[in-house]
C-alpha cells in the first residue's frame, strides 16, 4: 500500500512534535502501525465503523465507538475522512474535550480536503504549524480557553432520523427504494437486513407484511445502527434486534428464511465489487435450502457469478434507473 496520512502522522510523531503524556484522544481513530508503546498508552481512541474498530481493539488500543465520558484531555488527534461536516464537528469536540494549553493535531491526505481543513480553522484560531510528506499534511494549533460552538449533525428526513456521514444521510436511496417496491406478503418468518443503514429496508419490510416473526438487523456503523433503533417500528409480537457487526469477518449464522439487503460496495474511497460478493456469501450461509435472497444492486456491478456459486438459481425482478432487483434460492 502506498504510504498516506497515517504513514505521515506517524513520521511527525517519531520527529516528536507532540510528547505522549496524560490522556490523548483520537477522533476517526485508525490502526497505526508502528506507533510506539508511549502513544498507545495515553491514547484513548473512538471509531464507529466496526472493522476498523476491531483492528484498533486487536492491536491493544482503548478504543469506543463514541466518546461520552466528561473528562479533560492533554491533546488530541482527528484523522480526517471523507465527510466535511463530520471532520468539523469532531475538530471542535477535540477542542472542547481539550485542556487549555492542548495541543490538537489534525492529519489528512492533501486530495481529501486537508488544505479546507486546515483553512477553516485558521479563521477560528492560529495554525502553530505543520508537517507535510506522503501526499499529506499533519498541523496542529493549541487549545485556548473559548468554548467552540458543536454542530448538530443529526436531522429528520421523511419522517426518519438520520444523521451526516451515514450512507444516504439525505434519505432514502433510490436503489432502496426500488427493492422495497418488491416487499410483500411472501415475505415472512424469520428475516434478517444486512448492512440494514439506518434502518429504511426493514421498516418498509414491517409496513408491507405482518408474516415477520424475527427481523435481526446487522451494521457496522454504529451511528446508523443507533438511528435505526429510532427508525424501525416495534410490532406488537415482534421486537426486531440489532447486531453491530462486521459481516465479512464476524457473523454468526443463524438461520432465516429470508435476506433483504442493498450491500455495500464501497472500502474507504474506491468502489469495491468484493465487499458486495462477501456479502451475498454471507446470505448463502445464514439461509437453509429454500431460503430466499431479496437484494438490490448498482446495475454493472459484477454479481451474478457469485450468485450461481452459492445459490440454487436467482432471477432479476426489475431493472431500473442504474439499478437490478435480484431473487436469489438458496
Amino acid at each position: 500500500m502506498k504510504p498516506d496520512y497515517k504513514d505521515a502522522l506517524i513520521l511527525a510523531l517519531d520527529r516528536g512534535i507532540a510528547e505522549p503524556l496524560g490522556l490523548w484522544r483520537m477522533y476517526n481513530a485508525m490502526q497505526l502501525q508502528d506507533l510506539e508503546d508511549g502513544w498507545k498508552q495515553v491514547l484513548k481512541c473512538e471509531q464507529a465503523l466496526r472493522p476498523e474498530f476491531i483492528k484498533l481493539d486487536r492491536a491493544g488500543c482503548s478504543v469506543v465507538p463514541q466518546f461520552e465520558d466528561a473528562e479533560k484531555s492533554s491533546g488530541a488527534i482527528i484523522l480526517l475522512g471523507r465527510n466535511r461536516k463530520v471532520n468539523e464537528a469532531n475538530i471542535i469536540r477535540a477542542w472542547n474535550a481539550c485542556d487549555e494549553g492542548a495541543q490538537i493535531i489534525v492529519a489528512g491526505d492533501k486530495t481529501a480536503g486537508v488544505g479546507s481543513a486546515r483553512k477553516w480553522i485558521s479563521q477560528k484560531t492560529e495554525i502553530a504549524d505543520s508537517f507535510s510528506k506522503h501526499h499529506a499534511v499533519v498541523f496542529w494549533f493549541i487549545k485556548k480557553d473559548d468554548i467552540w460552538a458543536e454542530p448538530d449533525l443529526i436531522k429528520e428526513v421523511e419522517g426518519y432520523h438520520l444523521a451526516e456521514g451515514m450512507f444516504s444521510s439525505d434519505g432514502p436511496y433510490k436503489g432502496s427504494i426500488l427493492l422495497a417496491e418488491h416487499f410483500d406478503k411472501r415475505l415472512g418468518g424469520p428475516v434478517t437486513d444486512l448492512g440494514c443503514g439506518w434502518g429504511y429496508l426493514s421498516n418498509e419490510l414491517l409496513k408491507r407484511t405482518t408474516k415477520v416473526t424475527e427481523l435481526a438487523l446487522y451494521e457496522a456503523d454504529y451511528h446508523a445502527l443507533e438511528a435505526a433503533k429510532k427508525n424501525v417500528q416495534q410490532y406488537e409480537g415482534l421486537t426486531p434486534t440489532f447486531h453491530w457487526c462486521d459481516l465479512t469477518t464476524e457473523y454468526k449464522k443463524k438461520p432465516y428464511q429470508w435476506v433483504i439487503m442493498n450491500p455495500p460496495f464501497h472500502t474507504a474511497r474506491s468502489a469495491d465489487p468484493e465487499l458486495g460478493k462477501r456479502f451475498i456469501q454471507v446470505a448463502a450461509s445464514t439461509l437453509p435450502s429454500g431460503g430466499r435472497l431479496l437484494m438490490v444492486a448498482n446495475r454493472n456491478l459484477p454479481y451474478e457469478d457469485t450468485l450461481s456459486k452459492v445459490f440454487r438459481h436467482f432471477k432479476v425482478l426489475q431493472e431500473r434507473d442504474g439499478f437490478k432487483v435480484i431473487e436469489a434460492v438458496k
